[in-house]
Formats: structure tokens, sequence, C-alpha cells
């Protein structure tokens, strides 16, 4: 399951003020938390965190971690491009929208589905988060049912440098069926790029446990800035499995506690994933 999300964002107060104006609460922590973990990062050891809760079944949070950098453009780089926060009334939050949160697309059915409608938002560090109701079964997809108005994230979407390769990736790394890749229109990913909002992209879902997916995106390259500093935006994901990771598809374990492991993953495209797990 995802545990934590990790975000970089330019001012931490004004950040847990907006994901407060949610309705989400602080999540208290423990030293075994997939949220404690992640701030073991030397990369982010010495800057100021607070932890929302986003939900308690299953157990889930976004830890929100003061950084100094520009604020990213929508899929300005492959990795984690966005999460997908399940909503119980898309149109309750659309006219309520915190000012924190920008608008980028308004409500509206995606394009494989007329029993999902979705909403883009960018976040206070540019985050791109997509608000989506859930209104009927999926065939093909077992989708969870929101518990309160804003809920938990169960998609976080990837984009990568070469579909097949991740596909390939994950498929091994969760034992599961590997899907096929299907054309679907990816608006934000277009207009970031200067093509038709109606331009079909190649994606792909990537089962993690029922209700919980990883979408990956086939992402466009754009002109690499040589030597820019991390900036803004998602750090990291943290899972929670039942047994270790595959071999050779991760970094030798941490001990966190007696009966707690953390590997890092080696992705395709750099992304950070830590999967806790018990000791084996």
């Amino acid at each position: 399951m995802i545990e934590n999300m990790t975000l970089r964002v330019p001012t931490l107060s004004d950040a847990v003020a907006a994901y407060h104006a949610l309705g989400y609460q602080d999540a208290s922590c423990s030293p075994d938390s997939a949220a404690a973990i992640a701030l073991t990062d030397p990369m982010l050891k010495t800057c100021p965190s607070h932890t929302i809760l986003m939900s308690q079944e299953p157990y889930q949070t976004l830890t929100l971690v003061e950084w100094d950098g520009d604020i990213p453009t929508p899929f300005a780089a492959p990795g984690w491009a966005a999460m997908e926060v399940l909503v119980k009334d898309l149109d309750a939050l659309f006219a309520d929208l915190p000012p924190a949160f920008s608008l980028l697309n308004p409500p509206a059915a995606l394009s494989f589905s007329e029993q999902i409608r979705a909403m883009q938002v960018a976040g206070p560090a540019g985050e791109l988060i997509y608000f989506t109701e859930v209104s009927g079964e999926v065939p093909g997809f077992s989708l969870p049912t929101a518990t309160q108005q804003v809920n938990q994230c169960f998609v976080m979407i990837n984009a990568v440098t070469a579909i097949q390769t991740s596909i390939d990736f994950y498929a091994r790394l969760f034992n599961c069926a590997a899907p096929s890749a299907m054309p679907a229109r990816v608006s934000i990913l277009s207009r970031s790029n200067g093509l038709d909002e109606d331009h079909r992209h190649a994606i792909a879902p990537i089962a993690l446990s029922p209700g919980q997916l990883f979408e990956l995106d086939q992402w466009i390259a754009r002109p690499a800035v040589a030597d820019q500093p991390a900036p803004c935006g998602w750090h990291s994901l943290s899972i929670r499995r039942d047994s270790p990771p595959p071999k050779g598809m991760a970094s030798a374990p941490a001990v966190i506690t007696e009966h707690l492991h953390c590997h890092d993953i080696t992705t395709p495209d750099g992304e950070r994933i830590s999967w806790l797990c018990p000791h084996p």
C-alpha cells in the first residue's frame, strides 16, 4: 500500500494551511512510520517538516518538507508527476476550492471512462493533483470509495522515459500482470508541451494492491538544464509490503527496528521509492 508521499514545498506554514483547508488533519508519527523513515534521508534531515493524515483506513500520510527551490511546471522531468486523490463530491470541491490550489482543468470525465471524473489543480509547491470522483464500477479496475470529502491518494502518476521498460520493471517489482499501454488524453502533459489537448498519450496502470495503482505516462523530453538544483515538488514515495522486493531491484535493507526493514528501490527513471517490509 502507498503509506506516505513526501513533498518539498517552498513555505511550510503555507502548505500546511493549504492541506488543512481541504479538511485534512495532522498525523502522529511513530519512529517506524513511513513518514518518519522518509525524513531520515540526508537530503531532508535538517529541513522543517510537517505530516498530514490523508486516510486512516488505509493508513496514509503526506509529509511536507520546507525546501529552497524553484516551483516546477507539470511534467517538467521524468519521475513522480502527480497524485490522484479520491473525492466524494467533485462539484462541491470545485465550487469551494481553497485559494492555495490553482485550477488547471475543471471537472470532466476521463477519456476512457464516464464513471471517473477528475479535476486537475496545482498545489502550493506546484504539485499536480488530480481530484477524482468515482461514481460506478470501471471494468478491469478495483477502485476504492471515498470515506471523507477529500480522501486518500489512490493513484500515483509517474512520467517515464520508456513506457515498455517501466511496465516490465513495475510488473516484476509488484509481481503483477504486465498491462498493455493504451492511448489516453493527458491534457496537462499535452498543454505543457504545446500539443493539442485531445492528443492521446501512451499510459499504463500498474496494480499495487486492491484499490491502489501506479499510472505510467509516457514522458515527452524537454531540453535539459545543466546543474539545476533540485526543485520543490515530489521527493519520494513510501510503500509497505508483506515481503522484501525481488532480488536485484533494491539496495541492501536499512534496519529500522528489530522487525522492520527499509529498501531503496532502484527505478528506471530515478523516482524514489522506499519499500518497508517485515524482517524476513
